[in-house]
């Protein structure tokens, strides 16, 4: 994780500004405006999510959430669990949601693009559409709609790339056609560049999506574990 842990307690407050994600949410979608009401032992009560028909919006019990919290100058993201919803003092329909022991801190809003110890198998495709032989590489960072993986070359912006994610615990190998996004050059003391080369998934389904941004979860929910223990 690239921002500060803090301890959640002392940064979450009633009547802090939220935005809500749900686990299937898109990337780069917008989260749903919320405001914690009330902190009750272990958990936030939150004012319930509308769409943008004002209708409420109430994810399933035991559905894992994304939160962006406003703070002085930075923002505050960390992951909870919708426990149950109901009306806070008889009035205000809410959410209860977990309280997180820590939080990240961060000073640019981001979603779900988590550093993963994973590799790729990398075919870089011509404009002719000729494939380069296949090049096994590490991930950067994965999230539900494109991952980046280190290269040791610049490739063009929109490019197509066929590759395999290799062995994702409880998902095994995706093979899935990319588009190339960005691709930023990385100084390295010993003078020999690399390029972080970050692409999107084009054609993935949407079980298949869901399905990483779960694997994510948990693999946020490890490292938050492992630097709490440290």
């Amino acid at each position: 994780m690239a921002g500060e842990l803090v301890q959640a307690r002392g940064v979450l407050f009633i009547g802090q500004r939220l935005e809500i994600y749900f686990e299937n949410s898109e990337e780069g979608a917008a989260g749903y405006t919320s405001r914690i009401e009330d902190i009750v032992g272990d958990e936030l009560v939150v004012a319930m999510p509308l769409d943008e028909r004002r209708v409420p919006v109430i994810p399933r019990p035991g559905e894992n959430l994304y939160v962006l919290a406003g703070g002085d100058g930075c923002h505050y993201r960390f992951f909870s669990v919708h426990h149950s919803h109901g009306r806070h003092e008889g009035r205000i329909p809410t959410l209860r949601i977990s309280v997180p022991e820590v939080v990240e801190r961060f000073q640019k809003r981001g979603l779900f693009r988590i550093k993963v110890n994973l590799t790729a198998t990398v075919r870089l495709v011509d404009r002719e559409g000729k494939i380069d032989a296949p090049k096994r590489v590490p991930i950067v960072d994965l999230s539900g709609s494109g991952l980046a993986f280190a290269w040791p070359k610049s490739v063009s912006h929109d490019s197509e790339v066929a590759l395999e994610i290799n062995d994702i615990p409880g998902l095994g190998t995706l093979e899935l056609m990319t588009r190339v996004m960005r691709c930023t050059r990385i100084e390295r003391e010993e003078d020999v560049p690399i390029y972080h080369i970050g692409v999107q998934f084009q054609s993935i389904s949407r079980s298949m999506r869901d399905k990483i941004i779960r694997y994510l979860f948990q693999v946020q929910r490890a490292q938050l574990e492992h630097v709490k223990n440290d």
